[in-house]
């Protein structure tokens, strides 16, 4: 994963202006985490260059740690930093490996858990997560919609095609070209949703819950509802939430 994200470096903050994160993903996060990040300690992993590290400090919260495994990323995030301080810590770290950071009230995983190669090593990846998370933590992960249907409906309209590269009884591993200026490709699994849970659940985690993105209002009325569509009946992307409980005895 280290080296896809190396050699796209910067290219991948102008994914974020394209309409599914402006107009659905960010919105979706953001009411997601309404009352749950004020005032609260963030571990933002995969944090890339930045970009809800950024955010999430503007949302309220009392300190974020951004983790990412491309040195080439959090060097752009640790630019980003320089340029406009906001007191964001940024660290090169694998969370399979990742050791002991903090304690957080909250941990984010963008689109991090589906680069697990199996599932034994996307289960460490849950269980380094919990740990840095203090009793009754938050996670919050962003992850391919495990039920997507490749094929189905237009994606190049949202900016990005894919192509099935192989599959296996519980995962696809995709090729995604995003057509950006400049454009970049990437490859992924779209593991089962049992992989998921099962990753998450072994971890300590409870009250697992999936949730579909939400096209803001303006989205709506700046593209037309038909425009949407496709997204809509056939997700690419959920968000997964899920707690440790409050009596873990951690």
């Amino acid at each position: 994963m280290s080296a896809q994200y190396d050699a796209i470096g910067a290219k991948y903050v102008g994914w974020k202006d394209t309409p599914v994160p402006t107009y659905a993903e960010v919105p979706s996060v953001r009411k997601l985490l309404a009352g749950r990040i004020e005032w609260r300690s963030v571990l933002d992993l995969a944090c890339g260059t930045g970009y809800y590290s950024r955010l999430f400090t503007q949302w309220g919260a009392a300190r974020v740690v951004g983790v990412d495994v491309s040195e080439t990323m959090v060097a752009a995030a640790r630019d980003a930093e320089a340029r406009a301080p906001l007191g964001i810590e940024y660290r090169v770290a694998d969370v399979a490996d990742l050791p002991q950071v903090g304690s957080f009230d909250l941990a984010t995983a963008t689109y991090l858990l589906h680069y697990a190669e199996t599932p034994e090593t996307m289960s460490r990846m849950c269980r380094n997560i919990a740990a840095n998370l203090k009793p009754g933590g938050l996670l919050m992960a962003l992850l391919p919609e495990p039920d997507y249907v490749m094929g189905r409906g237009d994606t190049e309209r949202y900016g990005f095609t894919y192509r099935l590269v192989a599959s296996d009884k519980d995962w696809r591993l995709v090729h995604a070209d995003v057509h950006t200026n400049p454009p970049f490709s990437i490859e992924y699994r779209h593991w089962a949703r049992a992989v998921f849970d099962e990753a998450v659940r072994s971890a300590g985690f409870a009250d697992l819950r999936w949730h579909p993105f939400e096209v803001s209002p303006e989205g709506l009325a700046k593209f037309g509802p038909g425009y949407w569509r496709d997204l809509i009946e056939n997700p690419m992307s959920a968000i997964l939430t899920a707690r440790l409980p409050v009596s873990s005895g951690r």
